[in-house]
């Protein structure tokens, strides 16, 4: 069931009046779904060839190229998909048209990170997460919404053969759901590019 279906702020006069929800504009033959561990090496092969080179500021440090395996982002996104909150829109027949890789983070664990940072041997890697860490400092989410831990939409990507179809904001839609039925309050995500 749709997000919109369940959501009674969202009722069919709120959608008459203008809304449009990013669900019904999905096509037909798409349908998104929780991210099985079963799928974990389809989906690194997904970001292989659509997020790791495409990603802005993957692609302004040259990180790498389309379809080349790289080390450290393949360990970023298996731990945020062993977190369990991840999502993925699939053809009928399971061909995965995008994803969104989210996760949790405590304010203790923030630390924590930063500190393997230093110790990472590649520098655009370091380069691209130490700014990314310097933003979350600075607007400082913890504080802000008094909370001990955050849900993070990490990565969201559209394989190219399924762009401008709205995508990205049904996933994203649907990620702010799956972390409202988690239970959280608040949620970040630090886009520097949309590729819907």
């Amino acid at each position: 069931m749709h997000p919109c279906s369940l959501d009674p702020r969202l009722s069919s006069k709120t959608r008459a009046s203008g809304y449009s929800c990013p669900f019904h504009n999905m096509a037909s033959d798409l349908k998104v779904v929780s991210i099985q561990e079963d799928r974990f090496s389809d989906v690194i092969v997904h970001l292989r060839k659509n997020f790791f080179s495409d990603e802005p500021l993957n692609k302004a440090v040259k990180l790498c190229k389309r379809g080349e395996p790289h080390a450290a982002l393949e360990r970023h996104s298996l731990a945020t998909l062993q977190q369990g909150f991840s999502r993925m829109a699939v053809t009928d027949s399971g061909v995965i048209a995008g994803v969104a890789l989210n996760g949790t983070v405590k304010k203790s664990e923030r630390e924590k990170a930063e500190s393997r940072l230093l110790e990472t041997a590649d520098e655009k890697f370091k380069a691209i997460f130490t700014l990314l860490y310097g933003v979350n400092e600075k607007v400082d989410l913890f504080s802000t919404y008094n909370t001990e831990e955050l849900f993070e939409c990490r990565i969201l990507s559209v394989d190219e053969n399924f762009r401008g179809r709205g995508l990205a904001s049904t996933l994203m839609t649907d990620s702010m759901e799956t972390a409202k039925q988690a239970g959280f309050k608040s949620s970040t995500t630090l886009f520097i590019g949309i590729q819907s």
